[in-house]
């Protein structure tokens, strides 16, 4: 429990991290190189991004399947052979990676002769080949995270990330001030890509003793995995489109104005997801181990509350105080231009807010082998919102591409997907849902409600902010600590406090161990 308290700080903080270091070298890269640098490097790297599609969740694949023979009791054999299975996959992926990498970059020449100058391509090839190595390492560096999320050494992966983005966001500001080159950006990235993956491949080999090689590759294993390599595939694949569809679309009936208007809506709402999936991934040794146990039905889920009211109060959090305060956060940060940007993010956020409610349940699907089937009524839910939006759009420009999805969320995850945990893996899922919201939700939506009527009675942008947004954390949190907690909360709460107020235990020689 203690351990995956400090993974969850370190992944919160690595999150915020990410968020501020993104925005300030976003501005700082744009500053320094230029709109034709800067653009350069953007355009090599698009492609690249779909590249990650190819990754098919290994570390997942590898956390899932190590949690699951240590939770039987397996021999260390055993774990060998699905971590070289595992590997052998990573392998072959990363060899295919540089394959299609290899097709693009002998294109390159011929796909942009008429929008590069022919030192821009030479200087984009270059920059490719780079993000290239910086994608395999990647790729390694994923799959060994799975190796030490499932021995439950939940610090290691977020604290490798936040050291990387210190490490990356120093260096290129340091650099980029003396060469005004954006080759500089893959360069900095391969060398931290593959420093953290031969560090992570070490810290495994030496802190968990196991192989990490080909020798104990297993038919078997790779037949049971594929599936699962598979649905994580088509899940990412959904992803991609519904989070690029919208913006084509717009970009072919609307225009330029409305692609950035949605833009905006689609950060926020990432931010509030990224935010929402951090304790899914620290709770799926336990989970793990409480399915394979034998547990089912009801006891099942009452395992899945704890995990679920942290991602209604953080998920809520977002939400929620985004109500309260984000248009005038929208007006502070982008102008009043993006006002818009406001609804089209609630619009997003709010049956996302459902669905993540329960998100937990994908590891019990994950345990089960049967994440497939909610891949492919994603799938199903991504057409229909292709159809959707095109016709959306049409009537309500960039609320319509934002309506289309939410009305897909809602029928394929909150509606579909719950019927079938219900009734299909025996989750009792409407009291999940009371339990997961009780205590928390209803001071969500006063504090929502009361923040936006002040952030609206003034005037003045950045006080608007902060009295919509401060009104909102006092009532929520307000209500939550005097009303909301639960026992299992009320004891770490109290545990938290006691270690606050107690100094720290001193040696025979008077030193803090």
């Amino acid at each position: 429990m203690k351990k995956r308290n400090y993974g969850l700080l370190f992944s919160y903080t690595n999150t915020f991290l990410n968020m501020l270091c993104g925005l300030f070298l976003s501005s700082f890269l744009l500053r320094q190189l230029g709109d034709a640098e800067y653009g350069l490097y953007q355009t090599m790297s698009s492609f690249a991004n779909y590249l990650v599609l190819l990754e098919f969740g290994t570390g997942t694949v590898m956390s899932r399947n190590i949690a699951a023979c240590r939770a039987k009791g397996n021999s260390q054999i055993e774990i060998e052979k699905n971590i070289s299975t595992i590997w052998a996959i990573t392998g072959f992926l990363s060899l295919l990676i540089v394959f299609v990498s290899t097709i693009f970059y002998l294109s390159i020449d011929k796909l942009y002769a008429n929008s590069l100058t022919s030192e821009q391509i030479i200087a984009g090839k270059k920059i490719f080949a780079l993000i290239t190595f910086y994608l395999v390492a990647s790729f390694y560096s994923q799959t060994l995270s799975g190796v030490t999320l499932a021995f439950e050494d939940y610090s290691f992966s977020p604290l490798s990330s936040i050291i990387r983005t210190v490490v990356r966001t120093c260096l290129l500001v340091a650099l980029l001030l003396n060469w005004k080159n954006s080759i500089i950006i893959a360069v900095v990235d391969v060398i931290l890509s593959f420093s953290i993956a031969a560090f992570s491949y070490l810290y495994c080999r030496r802190k968990y003793r196991v192989k990490i090689t080909l020798h104990n590759f297993d038919k078997a294993i790779l037949k049971t995995s594929l599936p699962f390599c598979l649905a994580i595939f088509l899940q990412g694949f959904v992803n991609q489109a519904n989070n690029n569809v919208g913006k084509f679309i717009l970009g072919v009936k609307v225009g330029p104005e409305a692609v950035s208007l949605l833009s905006v809506g689609l950060y926020i709402y990432s931010v509030f997801s990224s935010l929402t999936t951090v304790p899914i991934s620290m709770y799926m040794p336990q989970i793990t181990r409480d399915v394979l146990s034998g547990l089912r039905g009801r006891t099942l889920t009452e395992h899945l509350v704890q995990p679920s009211r942290l991602i209604a109060l953080v998920g809520g959090t977002v939400l929620f105080g985004f109500f309260a305060a984000g248009r005038a956060f929208i007006r502070l940060v982008y102008g009043e231009q993006y006002n818009l940007a406001w609804m089209i993010a609630l619009i997003l956020m709010v049956p996302m807010f459902i669905n993540m409610t329960s998100g937990v349940v994908i590891n019990v699907l994950d345990v089960m082998n049967k994440r497939l089937v909610r891949s492919l009524i994603l799938c199903g839910m991504a057409v229909l919102n292709i159809l959707l939006s095109i016709y959306l759009i049409d009537a309500w420009g960039s609320i319509g591409s934002a309506v289309a999805t939410s009305i897909c969320v809602v029928v394929g995850q909150v509606v579909i997907l719950n019927i079938y945990y219900s009734k299909v893996i025996g989750i009792n899922i409407l009291w999940l849902y009371r339990y997961s919201y009780k205590g928390i939700l209803v001071f969500q939506l006063l504090a929502a409600v009361t923040g936006y009527a002040v952030s609206e009675a003034i005037s003045n942008v950045f006080w608007s902010f902060f009295a919509g947004g401060a009104t909102y954390v006092i009532i929520a949190f307000g209500g939550y600590l005097l009303f909301g907690t639960n026992k299992t909360e009320k004891n770490a709460l109290r545990g938290i406090a006691k270690r606050l107020k107690s100094p720290p235990l001193k040696n025979k020689k008077g030193l803090t161990p």
